[in-house]
């Protein structure tokens, strides 16, 4: 009899531990718990793909779905513009103490190093902060394809500027004049 009692407080106690499992991670959903711990190093082998935010900011997607920001501690000139980075690696992993290099085009010349930054932390992303940024980057996309532009005819919009429009009072604040009807 004490095989079966040891099997059953067995198996309740790890119910006990998985509803309080379920219950602390539907918590933690519904207050939007996340944890931000930023991290000194990642492994250079899960980056998946850099992104150049801006001169001072850069988004690594990792291999695993998770998505690091890493907030330059000075703008890196050409750091958007170009999008292009080198870095060297001594023990596989790239960390807040390393630094990236700009690789700037050159027409004819191809790839040269541009200026060396030094990286920061890497803070992980929240799902919902993903979302934002690649909503931001797909319209940030459309806005830098083109404005579109049309001739305007100056003399026109002078002239329309100085008659009256319909049925507005003329410039000496008179009312106008209404017309007979026969």
């Amino acid at each position: 009899m004490l095989g079966p009692s040891i099997t059953a407080t067995f198996v309740v106690a790890t119910l006990v531990v998985a509803t309080s499992a379920v219950a602390q991670g539907g918590a933690a959903d519904v207050e939007g718990a996340f944890d931000r711990t930023p991290q000194d190093c990642v492994i250079v082998s899960q980056i998946d793909q850099t992104d150049a935010v801006d001169d001072q900011n850069l988004i690594f997607t990792m291999r695993n779905r998770k998505v690091y920001r890493n907030h330059l501690p000075r703008q890196c000139p050409g750091l958007e513009r170009e999008n292009r980075i080198a870095y060297e690696s001594r023990n596989a992993r790239l960390c807040s103490i390393d630094t990236i290099t700009v690789l700037e085009q050159r027409f004819g010349i191809g790839f040269q190093p541009g200026f060396t930054c030094r990286l920061g932390e890497f803070v992980p992303l929240s799902p919902a902060e993903i979302e934002d940024l690649e909503l931001r980057q797909r319209e940030g996309r459309r806005g830098r394809q083109g404005i579109s532009a049309k001739p305007v005819d100056a003399d026109a919009d002078e002239a329309a500027e100085s008659e009256p429009a319909e049925g507005a009072a003329p410039a000496d604040g008179a009312a106008p004049a209404e017309a007979a009807v026969p």
